[in-house]
């Protein structure tokens, strides 16, 4: 019989292809063919994307660290995960270090290597080779540094706004909320933080990006140099009610000294969720010392 001749629209008894789309779904239980448009932007780090779902548009992320943690280090653990590695658009508002400090901190995370090595006209031929492939990919990443000291409410959202013109990031990164030009000095700091973290997440909202806050307010909770991390619920109020995800930067090791073990570079980033503080995940990280840089566990 001619395939031509055949009746198309009839369909034996019995007889059905079903597409591995449907199977794939109806197995996980799951919609891998449609997008239901909230899928929000990797991080880069596993179990952080599967606890968050990505960074959402329009929300607002704090992670509370005490100082000596690994902040800047985590930051641009991030900025080098999305950006370098995935080319992603970063943008960093740095009230600590200037823009060259933090490119430094980042060129030699990425590299291995201090920069005055890799100015020095020292490197063996392997070596320039592979790392001008290295500096190259940091050179075109999507990273943009506004280093603005004392930086406001009303230029952050200016800069920012001026950025997305050109390009609108897909994670904001502010560095950090206690070195902000909150105003009003006569009045009591947690109203005055109060005040920025509502400004930040109405701009977030707003310009539909997401801002990842860092905050140092932990250190009033349960002793700056305990091995012990507090618990996100008694963390400050303005960073609860202001926060559409908490997060918490603790390394238990952090100031143990020398002698640590490979176990001790273990890392927690304890998670949780707008009302819910009462039901923490808690992501494990690793850090590694030699080039102060944040990655899944090995």
């Amino acid at each position: 019989m001619e395939l031509n001749t055949l009746e198309v629209t009839e369909q034996p008894e019995g007889f059905r292809f079903t597409s591995i789309r449907d199977l794939v779904n109806q197995t996980l239980n799951e919609n891998f063919t449609e997008s239901s448009g909230t899928e929000g932007i990797a991080s880069g780090f596993k179990k952080l994307d599967q606890v968050l779902g990505g960074f959402r548009k329009g929300k607002m992320y704090t992670i509370a660290v005490k100082p000596g943690m690994g902040k800047t280090a985590f930051l641009l653990s991030l900025a080098n995960n999305m950006a370098v590695k995935n080319n992603l658009s970063v943008a960093i508002f740095s009230s600590e270090r200037s823009n060259i400090k933090m490119t430094r901190r980042l060129i030699e995370s990425e590299t291995g290597m201090s920069v005055d090595k890799l100015t020095s006209g020292m490197l063996k031929p392997s070596e320039k080779d592979h790392m001008l492939s290295l500096l190259s990919n940091i050179a075109n990443a999507n990273i943009f540094i506004d280093d603005t000291q004392g930086l406001s409410v009303g230029t952050f959202a200016k800069n920012l706004m001026h950025l997305c013109r050109k390009q609108k990031p897909d994670l904001v990164i502010v560095d950090y909320l206690e070195l902000l030009d909150a105003g009003k000095d006569d009045e009591e700091l947690p109203l005055r933080y109060t005040r920025v973290m509502e400004n930040f997440r109405a701009i977030a909202a707003r310009l539909e990006v997401p801002v990842l806050m860092f905050s140092q307010s932990v250190v009033h909770t349960n002793g700056y140099l305990s091995k012990e991390r507090p618990a996100l619920k008694i963390l400050p109020d303005f960073l609860k009610e202001h926060s559409d995800v908490l997060m918490l930067l603790h390394r238990k090791y952090a100031y143990a000294g020398s002698g640590q073990t490979p176990q001790d570079s273990l890392v927690d980033l304890i998670v949780t969720f707008k009302d819910q503080f009462d039901k923490e995940q808690v992501v494990p990280l690793q850090f590694i010392e030699s080039t102060a840089k944040f990655t899944d566990p090995i």
